[in-house]
């Protein structure tokens, strides 16, 4: 039945994609959709006033108070995405201008949680990678000292989510950093680097990952009676993803298949608990934050793949992505859902709209890879 199920959502997506001015072929679904995804994505988001995106569509100043370091931080993901698909300098530019537009609205480069700076410099560096920018670099390295504080230095140690909160170590503090130190050695061959990068993924395999299943939770909580323990209840996507993605990049430097592995079972128990029983395609975590979430899953599951991944995650990508655009939206509109196979509700936050654009994004990406 699903595979049924999944063979009508293709064709329904095919036949969205010839609608949007180009008839791709069979080795060509998914290129086309990403560049609609990103040119809705500028249309209805960006703000040239402020030199970047807005928190919500449609606009409304009352929804523009708050800067959301993070969700922006992810917005220049967005634009590096499209800039490697298409070599168009003009979004280069753009996610430069969204940089800087964060550091000037924020007063400071730093933040007081450790995970925002994670992402900026995460994306930061992909924007360096891209382009040779010097000043991101800058902003990347110094990023990083400050996020080296977040290490705890006693018996237990781990990455403090939060400045003023620091008993509070989390999964999402924890995976990007690991991810961020790996891919610094990797740029610039600081021994010191790949050690912090090991330390930080040993510690959130020790503390966080279930060894049988390969979920990750949240992060330890403080108990009334001061005690550290871990919070079972709360199993997110992205923090699944930060995890095999750290794996994936420990894999590529050291060539250690025991991180390949590791990916793959937290890959494959994610897919499973947060895919809908019925319907297969990935469940909805709601707004604000969380309308992030599975798209950053996405984000690292296609890294995943690229980098000797199973076909399943392929498969599970590409399924996605045909919901998205045979039931998530409409050609016209350009806005995607929570839910990737039902229609979007307005005010429809930022977050939301990237985790469509990221899963369109990496069905591109493993497409172009299989076309090479």
């Amino acid at each position: 039945m699903k595979l049924m199920k999944m063979m009508s959502i293709v064709l329904i997506g095919g036949a969205f994609l010839a609608g949007c001015g180009s008839k791709p072929g069979e080795d060509d679904r998914y290129g086309p959709a990403a560049q609609w995804a990103a040119d809705a994505l500028l249309k209805h988001y960006w703000n040239d006033g402020a030199s970047g995106m807005n928190n919500a569509y449609p606009y409304a100043e009352e929804r523009e108070g708050h800067l959301n370091y993070w969700w922006k931080a992810h917005a220049v993901d967005a634009m590096v995405d499209a800039y490697e698909r298409t070599g168009d300098e003009a979004y280069a530019e753009k996610a430069a201008l969204i940089v800087k537009s964060i550091i000037k609205r924020n007063g400071s480069l730093y933040n007081g949680f450790y995970d925002d700076m994670e992402w900026l410099a995460l994306s930061a560096l992909r924007l360096y990678d891209a382009t040779g920018d010097e000043t991101m670099k800058g902003y990347v390295l110094k990023l990083w000292g400050d996020i080296k504080t977040a290490w705890w230095e006693d018996e237990l140690g781990g990455m403090a989510w939060k400045k003023d909160q620091r008993h509070s170590r989390n999964a999402c503090s924890n995976g990007p950093a690991a991810i961020l130190a790996a891919r610094l050695y990797d740029r610039f061959g600081d021994e010191a680097d790949l050690a912090w990068a090991k330390k930080i993924y040993d510690w959130e395999k020790t503390y966080l990952v279930d060894p049988a299943s390969g979920l990750v939770y949240d992060g330890l909580v403080l108990e009334d009676d001061g005690r550290l323990n871990v919070n079972r209840d709360w199993i997110f996507t992205y923090n699944n993803g930060t995890f095999l993605g750290a794996a994936v990049e420990l894999y590529k430097i050291t060539g250690d298949e025991a991180y390949l592995a590791d990916a793959e079972k937290t890959a494959a128990a994610a897919l499973k608990h947060h895919s809908d029983d019925a319907t297969g395609v990935m469940k909805s975590e709601g707004t604000g934050d969380g309308g992030l979430f599975k798209g950053i899953l996405i984000r690292y599951l296609a890294n995943l793949y690229e980098a000797g991944g199973s076909e399943r995650i392929r498969d599970a990508i590409y399924y996605n992505a045909d919901a998205l655009l045979a039931k998530g939206s409409t050609q016209d509109v350009g806005l995607f859902g929570t839910a990737w196979d039902r229609p979007h509700e307005e005010p429809l936050d930022l977050t939301v709209q990237l985790s469509g654009v990221f899963l369109l994004e990496a069905a591109a990406k493993l497409e172009r890879l299989e076309g090479k």
